[in-house]
């Protein structure tokens, strides 16, 4: 541990030329910042990352509910194995040419396809309600 510690902290990589660490001790002229405050970090961003998740789930929520957002997403594309496979295989948006092939493939018209592959592209988005929790 303690060979990986020397590395992490190599004077090389951290600090300017004819400077070392122990040139950055405290003194009673002056206080540097020392690399134990770097531990603070973690806890912190601990704590940031669990009062968002309060904030969202106790006071944007019930706001949103009172404005009346809607929490539904968008509409679920019907399952269909051959359009899935070219959705994640090969193109998200078909171009004229493909979504012919597709059509006379499935026996579907080329509407059809275009209204499956939209449906698909948005019910990854996340719903209104999401999208609200998260930017108040």
């Amino acid at each position: 541990m303690a060979g990986i510690l020397a590395w992490f902290w190599n004077e090389r990589f951290w600090l300017p030329h004819n400077v070392t660490w122990a040139d950055l001790k405290n003194t009673e002229e002056a206080t540097f910042p020392q690399a134990e405050d770097l531990y603070l970090a973690f806890p912190l961003a601990f704590c940031i990352f669990m009062v968002r998740l309060i904030f969202e789930r106790f006071v944007a929520k019930p706001c949103a509910i009172a404005l009346n957002i809607q929490a539904n997403g968008p509409q679920i594309a019907q399952p269909n194995a051959i359009l899935e496979k070219v959705f994640t295989a090969i193109t998200k948006h078909p171009d004229e040419k493909r979504l012919e092939g597709l059509s006379k493939q499935l026996d579907w018209d080329v509407r059809s396809i275009q209204r499956w592959f939209r449906q698909r592209r948005n019910q990854e988005k996340p719903s209104t309600l999401t999208r609200f929790c998260e930017s108040m």
